[in-house]
């Protein structure tokens, strides 16, 4: 089947259930000389291919295989959004990347402008909560590039979570070039130096085939979703939050799936984080499940303390605990500071010991926390943990440099970006 050279822009734009590649000039591979990140995938190499799209949800959305995409990195920060305004929160952008995996392999990826899915009623992930997803981000540079923080270190994960849950492995490679073509394809969505904002990207993993007894999908789809975000708590470093010690719920049962980044496990946060909130406390502490006695891991965050006089940095050691990247990223710069790191057991009462607790995450980075309280049932005076009531010496110190380095304002020593081309 050919058709007209004419026609090509208009199919490009038309909501059709073709998709196709055209002859655009081979697209660069990714390239971070410290990761040796060169080898793009055959199948996306293919041009001049027409072919039916066989995605989910393709027959009611325009897409188009990350192919036939362009090969050139447009300006940041263009789409007209209040850019000092960003709050976390879903916007809608150009597209979202998706690919499935059928018969043991992966399939082509593609771009669909269409924020919707078509999926089977009797999908793994919906029945048995067999999904899994990630979060990371991009940045804005004063150049006008745009480079993600760590992705290398998303797709590990993403592969660990999806062995625990029974899940094919999505090769580090196709996990960044899929965050690479879905950024680039975006760009106009990524905020721009200076504004404080990021590009989220969401890739998840799930079961989309049906299966009605327990047992793995013989389906699995891929996507990355993207939004612009500013402070997950609003205000950022301005003020340090109250938090709430969790005693009526746990978040995560030994030996269980906590160290997992599934979807199930922010489920389980839904009702103590909302009764949280209506007393006055953004942010839940939970303890370990057995005895209640020992530090775990914030909502959607990990728990570090910061004992300034021993230039001590304390985060838990715990197997629900999940493995935080910005955690990891941040023990890094503190031991590039001098300080002493020690991930281990944390008690309940040795919280008076420390000066500054942060939180952190990819969402939140680094969250000062000014206090914790838990609460008694028996009425009696609730305990309280105080903090610094200010963003912390230390705090303000970690944060800086994270972001220096995610911004591009500070040597990446570590080659923590991979530049989006």
């Amino acid at each position: 089947m050919r058709i007209s050279a004419a026609l090509l822009p208009l199919l490009a734009i038309t909501q059709t259930c073709l998709a196709f590649t055209v002859p655009f000039p081979s697209s660069p591979t990714l390239h971070n000389p410290s990761h040796g990140v060169t080898n793009q995938p055959k199948h996306l190499r293919q041009r001049g291919v027409i072919r039916f799209s066989n995605i989910v949800g393709s027959s009611s959305s325009t897409s188009l295989p990350v192919s036939a995409a362009s090969t050139e990195v447009g300006a940041p920060g263009t789409a007209d959004l209040p850019w000092s305004e960003l709050g976390f929160e879903f916007r809608p952008t150009k597209s979202h990347l998706r690919m499935v995996h059928r018969d043991g392999k992966w399939e082509e990826a593609e771009l669909v402008e269409s924020p919707y899915l078509n999926i089977h009623i009797g999908a793994t992930a919906l029945h048995y909560g067999q999904s899994c997803f990630e979060g990371l981000k991009a940045f804005s540079h004063d150049d006008g590039s745009v480079y993600m923080f760590r992705p290398d270190e998303n797709a590990k994960r993403i592969n660990k979570s999806g062995e625990r849950v029974m899940m094919p492995e999505i090769p580090v490679e196709t996990f960044i070039k899929a965050c690479n073509d879905v950024v680039k394809d975006n760009i106009a969505y990524v905020p721009p130096y200076g504004s404080g904002g990021a590009l989220y990207l969401r890739p998840l993993l799930f079961g989309s085939g049906p299966r009605i007894g327990l047992q793995p999908s013989e389906e699995y789809t891929f996507i990355v979703m993207v939004m612009p975000v500013g402070d997950y708590y609003k205000g950022g470093l301005a003020k340090p939050v109250d938090g709430l010690i969790v005693d009526d719920y746990d978040r995560a049962a030994p030996k269980g799936v906590g160290a997992a980044k599934v979807a199930g496990n922010y489920a389980a946060d839904l009702i103590p984080n909302m009764e949280a909130k209506k007393q006055g406390f953004p942010i839940c502490l939970y303890l370990d499940a057995a005895t209640h006695t020992l530090v775990e891991e914030f909502s959607t965050s990990n728990f570090i303390g910061i004992d300034n006089e021993n230039k001590k940095y304390v985060t838990p050691s715990s197997p629900s605990v999940l493995p935080s990247i910005t955690n990891k990223s941040l023990q890094t710069i503190a031991k590039d500071e001098g300080m002493t790191v020690e991930q281990r057991d944390i008690e309940v009462l040795e919280l008076d010991s420390f000066d500054e607790v942060i939180a952190c995450g990819t969402a939140v980075v680094v969250t000062p926390v000014g206090s914790l309280t838990r609460l008694n049932s028996d009425g009696d005076e609730p305990s309280k943990y105080q903090f610094s009531e200010d963003v912390g010496k230390t705090t303000r110190s970690l944060y800086d440099q994270v972001r220096s380095v995610q911004n591009g304002e500070a040597d990446d020593k570590h080659n923590w970006n991979f530049k989006v081309q």
